[in-house]
């Protein structure tokens, strides 16, 4: 390339096989100037301005990349454009390839493909709105299951729960084990679902989509009480409930009988994540193996115990899981159903949420721990959970939209209608889209409340969105999916929270906090008494908040007790262990 440019240094051509060259070299900064130099001599070198765009990626300069893909010689070259928006996908540049699709869309507007991927971009993104718009646009294009998921999905994410799952209930059947598992976790948003219709469902993607496996090894019937491997395995070690629930149970579980091993199967990017991997004893990145490189990987870490933390939610690898990977396999945190996977052995759930008489069904042994299933873990620096201000009473639900079907809009909407200028706050992370809350306030407009008594906030950094508690007065925990890892947020900053109690686990989990708390007269049995329950908070809302410090106290001494946790955990894993080695090979 340089001889070439020797020869002939006015050659659009040898200046972009200079610029190539030296970008091959990983010199991505030298090369912009002979990319850019090729490109003054011949405008619609195309190949000139991917090269481009990719140093600048490789720079970590997406916003400028963005303007180098913007151009109409690259927009109107489609292979070159398809090689770009795959150079940002890699790049990790995902807001950016959003508004580099959106601009190739205003020049290709029949591009199904687009369209489709523009879609799927921006609900990863938590623009659930402008995915929707844009499913439709690619449905009206081309008609396939995979726009079809992404309305329906939008549809959740925004609120519009009902009109969601009915587009769900249309797609046929024939989907592949990812669409099929992304329907069983929106199943439990459902307000129609029951326990009965729950489990034929798990039964059903079982049988269809995870295939058994013999264990690769047997447990020692000589060493029930040796030291036992077990491998925590996860696609979420970081922020969020893996973080809140696992941090206390990892930092008591004892060392002497267990040797911990945190498997991740997706990369650890944050703090929170470091901090679960420096408390296991050893960690294993699992990320990016396929099925088969992922099955033989994690038998060869020779695991006594493997505790699945995702069952069928988001990035699970279920069906590797299925075919055994440990003599002793157990479903905990993450999931609120059953695997109904013939390897899961045993189900880790506690009395309250599953109690003996619970219409609930598993496949797996269920492990009721008298101390709690969750042991909830709140920052080290955590504000104190002190009311700001005065005024007038404020309810509160950081939870997700997709949990805000009609039935607790109208029911929130009821509350607000009989206590005189209360306001009600909302945050979640589709929030911070202009046309959702658009859409939010329409819905409670319709029910004859006002936006100014409905304040809906984007989500905010953890120690930022504990402070904002401070302002909140009373948690409206929503139904039938309820709170979790929110509802033990709200009850540590010392609001008290109001639940409606189902059949369901996933309509259990805020009942059975409080139940821990001895807060039964916080749970409610049908709607009337969840609004006559909050209402007589707020017109009591000066003893409310001056109760706040001993309502974290409470939580404290009975939510987040990991040492008791731990030692029944160790106990369990023990006996079921001990089980498994009575157990013929």
């Amino acid at each position: 390339a340089l001889g070439a440019l020797r020869l002939d240094p006015a050659s659009a051509a040898a200046q972009l096989r200079f610029g190539l060259a030296l970008a091959a070299g990983a010199r991505w900064q030298d090369a912009i100037a002979p990319l850019r130099d090729a490109l003054a001599r011949q405008p619609g070198l195309a190949g000139a301005r991917v090269a481009l765009v990719q140093c600048r990626l490789m720079l970590g300069e997406p916003g400028q990349a963005l303007v180098e893909a913007c151009d109409p010689g690259l927009l109107d070259v489609r292979d070159a454009f398809q090689r770009v928006i795959t150079d940002f996908a890699a790049a990790g540049a995902l807001s950016h390839r959003a508004d580099l699709l959106e601009r190739y869309l205003q020049r290709h507007p029949r591009d199904a493909d687009a369209a489709l991927a523009l879609a799927a971009d921006l609900h990863a993104l938590g623009r659930p709105s402008a995915a929707l718009r844009w499913s439709e646009h690619a449905l009206a294009l081309r008609p396939e299951r995979l726009a079809t998921e992404i309305r329906a999905a939008s549809l959740i994410d925004r609120g519009d729960v009902e009109a969601g799952l009915a587009a769900y209930r249309e797609l046929p059947g024939d989907g592949d084990a990812q669409a099929a598992a992304r329907h069983l976790v929106l199943m439990h948003y459902d307000p129609a679902q029951d326990n009965a219709r729950l489990f034929a469902a798990h039964r059903d993607f079982a049988q269809r989509y995870l295939r058994a496996g013999e264990p690769p090894f047997a447990p020692s019937a000589s060493g029930p009480d040796r030291p036992l491997r077990i491998g925590w395995v996860s696609p979420r070690i970081g922020a969020g409930p893996v973080a809140t629930f696992l941090h206390g149970l990892l930092a008591q579980f004892e060392r002497d009988g267990f040797h911990h091993l945190l498997v991740a199967l997706q990369p650890v990017r944050d703090a929170a994540g470091a901090r679960l991997v420096a408390l296991a004893d050893e960690f294993v990145d699992a990320s990016g193996l396929d099925d088969a490189r992922l099955l033989q990987r994690l038998r060869d870490l020779r695991l006594d115990v493997l505790v699945d933390l995702a069952g069928h939610s988001t990035a699970n690898r279920l069906p590797v899981l299925a075919r055994r990977v440990a003599p002793l396999q157990l479903c905990w945190l993450d999931w609120f159903d059953t695997t109904a996977a013939p390897a899961m052995d045993a189900w880790i759930s506690d009395g309250w949420l599953t109690p003996a008489d619970s219409t609930q069904r598993h496949t797996e042994q269920v492990v009721r721990l008298a101390a709690g299933r969750l042991c909830y873990t709140p920052p080290d620096d955590s504000p104190a959970p002190m009311h700001d201000g005065g005024g007038t009473p404020v309810f509160a639900s950081f939870n997700r939209l997709a949990k805000l079907n009609d039935g607790v809009v109208d029911t929130w909407a009821r509350i607000l209608h009989r206590v005189a200028g209360a306001r009600l706050e909302l945050r979640a992370g589709t929030l911070a889209e202009p046309a959702t809350r658009a859409r939010l306030h329409e819905r409670f407009a319709r029910r004859g409340i006002g936006a100014e008594r409905v304040g809906l906030y984007g989500e905010l950094p953890y120690p930022d969105l504990l402070r904002a508690y401070r302002h909140v007065d009373i948690a409206l925990d929503p139904f039938p999916f309820s709170g979790c890892a929110t509802t033990c947020d709200a009850l540590w900053m010392g609001c008290p929270a109001v639940a409606l109690a189902g059949e369901t686990f996933v309509s259990r989990q805020s009942a059975s906090l409080l139940s821990r708390l001895g807060r039964d007269e916080w749970i409610a049995r049908d709607r009337a008494g969840y609004i006559d329950c909050a209402v007589a908070l707020a017109h009591d809302i000066e003893a409310v908040r001056a109760n706040r410090p001993a309502l974290r106290e409470s939580v404290l001494h009975c939510l987040c007790d990991a040492r008791a946790q731990a030692t029944e955990f160790a106990s369990a894993l023990r006996v079921l262990w001990r089980s498994r080695c009575a157990q013929p090979a």
